[in-house]
């Protein structure tokens, strides 16, 4: 139903990806290529989510001989919402959520807008309250090869 962008999953990855590097090599820059690599993201659709993660602060990037971009904060400061955000801007579920836009005929008189309003807020809760240095220690748990099904990966309701 609700589904995650490419462009999103791919920022994400390269947001783990520098942060494992910074735990492993410090502030050493990362070259795109070798993240592009490193992620089987192509190189040219990752450049432009970073030019967005550079423009909303999270990573840090320098041109030229020797460039190569990092984290411009420390993971555990780094939302996923931040990184969510950067890449999509505002999203909602459903059109009429957008306090701009009022075209529905029943604007503010329907229930699925309560509806689908819970459901963005009970997204926004779990990008609001996990960090990447979270989504971090959670890669380095893994397993290899992987051995879970996708059932298995979902948190239980509390």
């Amino acid at each position: 139903m609700l589904k995650v962008s490419q462009k999103t999953e791919y920022a994400m990855r390269a947001m783990i990806e520098l942060a494992l590097r910074k735990l492993r090599d410090g502030d050493a820059l990362v070259p795109a290529r070798a993240l592009a690599e490193s992620q089987r993201i192509p190189l040219r659709f990752l450049e432009q989510q970073l030019g967005a993660l550079h423009k909303a602060g999270l990573v840090e990037s320098f041109r030229g001989a020797g460039g190569g971009c990092r984290l411009a904060k420390d993971a555990g400061d780094i939302k996923v919402s931040e990184i969510v955000d950067a890449i999509e801007g505002p999203t909602f579920p459903m059109h009429c959520l957008d306090v701009e836009d009022h075209t529905c005929f029943a604007d503010s008189h329907c229930g699925l807008q309560e509806l689908w309003g819970g459901v963005d807020q009970a997204v926004r809760q779990v990008l609001e309250t996990t960090t990447l240095g979270e989504l971090v220690q959670r890669h380095r748990r893994r397993v290899e090869p992987p051995m879970w099904a996708p059932s298995e990966l979902l948190r239980p309701r509390r």
